[in-house]
């Protein structure tokens, strides 16, 4: 024989009851669960957590609250939300309206609208669940003393519950390839693996009911940006070329009412989109003349005109004759003298038409040139003259389209079809597996300790190669053979009967009395 090491008595694995069992797997399936509904955005959970911070949502919301958001496939006015604002960081108010893809806020304690308008990417969710003052706990988390005061009662839990005393001796059981059967195995430990065959039923479950309560399409807004962009310019002939470098005044320049009669404007508009645009529409040039007390009077410049595709060139010219013919008559009428008025040249654009199959309807009223009038010129009144003489205006064309549904499940997006397959085949499957590992272990006894039939040798062993672990007990060399899938082999002597269970390289071997093995047990 080989070296013999030290007797010790092998420990009894606790065993699961089935009820113990179910409960356990509906304890996994509740964490999952949880994950599922309760994790957190930043570890790729659907959930945010935002802590109320002002009293712009009193009285249903307060300082220190705790809001959950979860996204939404739509929002809608009245939608209580949170938002990420470029220069505030997180915004929680509610909708009010929604134009051109861009939401209206307000706080319910304001009595002013949000100036700052989110589109839809830029919100992060709607409020699912509103917890009164447990903001104010993360809070004093946030602090160093409350966050080291958590960790170090999670450092000392750890320590307190690690295991002390005597560590037990713990034998793998042989791979199926190193002659251990992976049924018997399966079945002497079955409450475990019917834990996770249940927890596998329930989870396949509940991924094939959250599959048939949702449908197998959705709508989703279907958002297309687009960029208006247009170019002012005019030019005036003088009777006098030489105050000019160009001979004529042009744009940019003022327009003296001595030397010109008249001044030709020009707008040249372009539509740009990454979406494919079918665009057309009509347009209007004219002049708007005003003063500081609100009088208007509106004067064509030319006919109005319509366009198809991204781009089209509007023309027309105002007579000064014209203007001072208007200003002149509500002089004269109201008798009331203005020393400056104001000269609007507008385009008047109105465009329809889609992009990517979204129907698209807007308008151009960024598209203004400002110019002021008094009793000696005309001149650009702006104090940016490169954005009033470039004006451009981007939006959104928005409409809902029908995709494709899909069910979140961590980090994965699964089609709802996949989802109701998946879930009732696996839920079916691990529930027959379930009951197939029931019925087997009940066959068996449901995993109860069976006296283990000894094989009985004659003459020596040839062990003399093997490393030899000296038992206790003959029970506790019977539940080595169970754990191990072993057999016991007796060797009779006159005046011991010797009892082995070979595991590979080792051999763990009980000398006992000789009719503790007798004919009745080894038959």
């Amino acid at each position: 024989m080989g070296r013999v090491r030290k007797s010790f008595q092998l420990a009894q694995a606790p065993r699961l009851r089935p009820g113990a069992a179910v409960a356990t797997a509906l304890l996994v399936v509740a964490v999952l669960l949880a994950w599922v509904f309760f994790a957190p955005q930043q570890l790729g959970g659907q959930t945010a957590y935002v802590i109320v911070n002002g009293n712009s949502m009193e009285p249903g919301m307060h300082r220190g609250d705790l809001a959950l958001v979860r996204p939404a496939d739509d929002y809608r006015p009245g939608d209580v939300v949170t938002y990420r604002h470029p220069d505030l960081g997180f915004v929680i108010h509610r909708i009010v309206s929604e134009e051109a893809g861009r939401f209206t806020l307000e706080g319910d304690n304001n009595d002013f609208l949000d100036s700052y308008h989110p589109g839809r990417g830029e919100v992060v969710g709607r409020l699912w669940i509103h917890v009164p003052r447990l903001g104010q706990l993360f809070w004093h988390l946030r602090s160093p003393f409350w966050g080291g005061l958590v960790l170090l009662f999670a450092f000392a839990g750890l320590l307190g519950g690690s295991p002390s005393g005597k560590a037990q001796f713990v034998r793998p059981s042989p791979s199926p390839g190193k002659g251990g059967p992976l049924m018997n195995t399966v079945i002497r430990n079955w409450q475990d693996t019917l834990v996770l065959l249940l927890a596998a039923a329930i989870a396949f479950g509940l991924l094939a009911w959250v599959g048939f309560a949702s449908g197998l399409e959705k709508e989703v807004p279907a958002e297309r940006p687009y960029t208006q962009h247009g170019s002012f310019s005019y030019e005036a002939d003088s009777a006098d070329g030489r105050i000019y470098d160009a001979g004529r005044a042009t744009t940019g320049e003022p327009v003296y009412l001595r030397l010109s009669d008249a001044v030709n404007f020009a707008f040249d508009y372009e539509f740009s989109s990454p979406a494919a645009a079918d665009i057309r529409g009509t347009y209007h040039l004219v002049a708007e003349i005003g003063d500081t007390a609100g009088w208007k009077r509106t004067i064509p410049l030319a006919e109005p005109g319509s366009f198809e595709g991204t781009s089209f060139r509007a023309t027309g010219t105002l007579r000064l004759a014209d203007v001072l013919d208007q200003i002149g008559t509500l002089e004269a009428q109201s008798d009331v003298r203005s020393d400056r008025y104001t000269v609007t040249i507008r385009p008047r654009i109105a465009v329809e038409g889609s992009l990517d199959g979204v129907a698209l309807k807007t308008n151009f009223d960024a598209a203004a040139l400002p110019l002021a009038l008094d009793r000696s010129r005309l001149w650009l009144n702006s104090g940016t003259p490169e954005k009033a003489l470039a004006p451009t205006e981007a939006g959104t064309a928005t409409a809902q389209q029908r995709v494709t549904n899909s069910v979140q499940i961590w980090f994965v997006e699964l089609p709802v079809l996949a989802a109701r397959l998946v879930g009732a085949a696996g839920s079916v499957l691990a529930m027959a597996a379930a009951f197939g590992l029931l019925t087997a272990a009940a066959r068996r006894g449901w995993g109860k300790e069976r006296a283990t039939l000894a094989v009985r040798i004659a003459g020596g062993t040839p062990f003399e190669a093997a490393e030899v672990i000296e038992v206790a007990s003959l029970h506790d060399l019977e539940r080595v053979a169970e754990r191990i899938g072993g057999v016991v082999l007796q060797e009779i002597r006159p005046d011991a009967h010797i009892c082995y269970v070979r595991d590979g390289a080792v051999v763990y071997r009980y000398a006992g009395p000789p009719l503790e093995y007798g004919t009745e047990r080894a038959a």
